[in-house]
């Protein structure tokens, strides 16, 4: 009976995942939980979705959606993760356990693929970072283990289960779902901001421009990651480009000047890629593209030096803390050339007033972050996994699946020259190591194919 009971459970999990409702009833749910103010329930019910797909489903994809759900519906506590402490056991432990199961009854043979050794290299250069020089206390604190192992052990080990579940067949195109769920994970975040300029309309009204939003940089991070999905989803329906737009249109609300800049020059190549690719409604885009370039250049010029009126006047006290961060992480490769300070030190952080509870000192510029943190072995280390991904997307260049991709760690990349970005372990940096499993992995079957 019991055996019986758990196939049931198998087929409801399968018809769940294949649903094409199923993403957008986690959105709803999502919306629900910011106009209620049920983060929290919102969270712990996407970890039950987790653990129940983890039982009955061996496509670890299935989990992608609520697992990222989870992560950026955190952001509700940005102002101080630590609040979270008290609360993440209960999910924490579920999670494990299911996740335990899943590995052990679903087994399969481990796959090593390209980016084994740049993923042992870059989780080495983490660990020993700071040898000699970063104290205990900074180095064995949890939220210096989790920033330790979760950017360089942790990703190795997802990246091992990623190729080895990639081998599993599949009823469904991998990269069209995993487009979706970016694309879906970009519209959560639509909602959110939404959702703080709706409780903050009568400030908004007031002040006629961009509100203080403190997690914008993390929102925009995201953003950047997903907006290329556009241009795999615009080949099912045009009616996608209506989601990319309010995208656009909530990242600029956020006030994030890297993501008004980066973003208006990342929308403007996936829709230029769109135009060249999608040659059967050129002429739809001609006009669509001719309008609306119109109307945005007139808005543009009409309310946006009001809306980024504040955030131009503070930009000098921004910039010069940025600037003091490269001086400092300079001076700290300098003194420390070989191992640097280690990524868990936090002898600077009295320097970043804006510095959120529960994070790490972050420089603000992956170059500077991995010279001040890992020295040259990090150099190297960071260096060597940059090499083998340009390279896996240089030959699969011709893919134009494989090229959106390209795209996404464009964003990514643009963003962490002056945010944290890469350097975030989930989700950013996890979802780098799937996109990229995903990568190698169709370019396997590319080659398969030819062979044939």
């Amino acid at each position: 009976m019991l055996k019986t009971l758990f196939k049931k459970g198998q087929t409801a999990a399968e018809a769940v995942w294949n649903s094409k409702y199923y993403l957008p009833f986690l959105l709803l749910t999502e919306f629900i939980a910011v106009f209620c103010d049920a983060a929290l329930e919102c969270m712990y019910f996407y970890v039950f979705l987790c653990v129940v797909f983890m039982i009955f489903s061996d496509d670890l994809l299935s989990i992608i959606p609520t697992v990222m759900f989870t992560l950026l519906t955190s952001v509700s506590y940005y102002k101080d993760f630590s609040v979270l402490t008290q609360y993440m056991w209960y999910a924490i432990v579920p999670f494990a356990l299911a996740l335990l199961f899943n590995l052990i009854y679903y087994r399969r043979k481990i796959v090593f693929g390209k980016l084994t050794y740049p993923y042992i290299a870059v989780s080495a250069a983490l660990i020993i970072g700071g040898v000699g020089v970063i104290s205990a206390d900074d180095y064995f604190e949890p939220i210096g283990l989790y920033y330790t192992l979760g950017l360089g052990l942790g990703q190795f080990v997802l990246y091992l289960i990623f190729r080895s579940r990639l081998e599993n067949e599949c009823s469904y195109d991998r990269v069209e779902r995993v487009a979706r769920i970016l694309y879906t994970g970009g519209l959560l975040f639509v909602v959110v901001v939404l959702g703080f300029y709706i409780q903050n309309l009568d400030k908004f009204i007031e002040k006629g421009g961009v509100l203080f939003f403190k997690q914008r940089n993390f929102v925009t991070s995201v953003f950047l990651m997903v907006i290329p999905m556009i241009c795999i989803l615009v080949r099912r329906s045009n009616l996608y480009l209506i989601g990319t737009v309010l995208m656009y249109i909530a990242m600029i609300m956020t006030g994030s000047r890297s993501g008004l800049l980066f973003g208006s020059f990342l929308l403007l190549v996936c829709l230029a890629y769109i135009y060249i690719k999608n040659k059967k409604y050129r002429r739809f885009y001609n006009w669509l593209f001719g309008v609306s370039i119109v109307v945005i250049a007139a808005l543009a010029i009409a309310f946006l030096p009001q809306l980024y009126a504040a955030r131009i006047e503070n930009a000098a006290v921004g910039d010069k803390t940025r600037l003091e961060f490269i001086k400092l992480g300079v001076e700290n490769f300098l003194s420390h050339p070989i191992f640097g300070i280690g990524i868990a030190n936090m002898k600077d952080v009295g320097i970043f007033k804006a510095y959120v509870p529960g994070s790490l000192m972050f420089y603000h510029n992956a170059v500077i972050q991995v010279i001040s943190s890992m020295g040259l072995v990090g150099v190297l280390a960071y260096g060597w996994m940059l090499f083998s991904r340009l390279k896996m997307l240089w030959i699969g260049r011709k893919r134009k699946r494989i090229a959106v991709f390209a795209l996404s760690y464009i964003g990514i990349g643009l963003m962490s020259m002056t945010n944290p970005g890469i350097f975030c372990p989930f989700p950013e940096a996890g979802l780098l190591t799937l996109m990229f499993a995903i990568v190698e992995k169709e370019e396997e079957k590319y080659k398969m194919e030819e062979e044939k």
